[in-house]
């Protein structure tokens, strides 16, 4: 795993580099040495663009094909599957819109179903 380097340290290394290559370039200048000529940058290749991402739907469906082999997938389980993700999905989007304040609370009373004599029957 690589660690990861502080901005501080990574200033730090920068100006020491820089400032040795400063330097070295002042000696050799001064010694009348020839300069080395500057080394050739590689060429930037052309912006690369990337195809568009797969949707969502498709997504989980091969995720769920990968993680789950069977021999019992074939078109129509696989398109219903599919169909059921997408569902999900649109409801998910649906319910995540709703506007809920933290004071919502579930619309349900709970009451025990209570016997005869009026205690609580255990089932």
């Amino acid at each position: 795993m690589a660690s990861r380097m502080r901005r501080r340290e990574f200033a730090r290394q920068l100006t020491v580099g820089a400032g040795g290559l400063a330097a070295a370039l002042t000696t050799a200048q001064a010694l009348g040495a020839e300069t080395p000529p500057a080394p050739k940058l590689p060429e930037e290749p052309a912006a690369k663009v990337e195809p568009p991402a797969p949707p969502l739907e498709v997504l989980l469906l091969t995720y769920l094909v990968r993680t789950y082999p069977s021999d019992n997938y074939n078109d129509v389980a696989i398109q219903g599957i599919f169909r059921d993700l997408r569902g999900d999905l649109a409801r998910g989007k649906l319910l995540s819109e709703f506007p809920l304040k933290n004071s919502d609370e579930p619309a349900f009373v709970f009451s025990p179903y209570r016997g005869t004599d009026g205690t609580p029957v255990e089932g």
